[in-house]
């Protein structure tokens, strides 16, 4: 009889266990992932001609001559602010005098062919286009039309000057 109370026990015991639900302690723990991500700036430059910024010149005084190659809706020069960007940027512009005498101020730009804001260069750079970018799926493009003017008594010869271009980050510094 005892062995009969002794299995008899065993078996509900094992029923009793079998039937209760299992309890699974869990345990949670975090870690902060942390990356910093390079600031990058991209332009390119485009040229609606072969060779930079063309005028044909002339006799003095010639007003506001326009790049041989530049026509409404087809600016002297472009600058792409390409997909890698990855910041807000300003594009600004400076000029530089390579060869003669002619004056920054008569190296003229303007951002439409309507020659609205039109201004001369300057040997420091001038913020033309603000708050732009980043460019996401599709580059932005931006257009710079360019002009000469040619005031009387201008030394013969041969003008040139070197026109920079330059993106920066919009909370920066030129």
């Amino acid at each position: 009889m005892k062995k009969l109370i002794i299995s008899v026990l065993t078996a509900l015991i094992l029923v009793a266990v079998m039937a209760a639900p299992a309890v699974a302690v869990e345990d949670t723990q975090t870690a902060t992932a942390t990356v910093d991500v390079n600031q990058v700036i991209s332009i390119t430059i485009g040229d609606a001609g072969s060779a930079g910024i063309n005028f044909v010149g002339g006799t003095p005084p010639i007003s506001e001559q326009g790049d041989t190659d530049q026509l409404d809706g087809t600016p002297a020069v472009t600058i792409t602010i390409e997909n890698e960007t990855n910041t807000e940027v300003d594009v600004g512009i400076m000029g530089t005098i390579f060869q003669g005498s002619l004056a920054l101020s008569n190296w003229l730009y303007s951002t439409d062919f309507a020659k609205t804001g039109l201004a001369g260069l300057t040997g420091a750079y001038v913020e033309v286009y603000s708050d732009k970018g980043p460019p996401g799926g599709t580059p932005i493009v931006l257009d710079f039309y360019h002009w000469v003017t040619i005031p009387d008594g201008t030394a013969t010869g041969t003008h040139k000057v070197t026109v920079s271009y330059k993106a920066k980050e919009t909370s920066g510094t030129y």
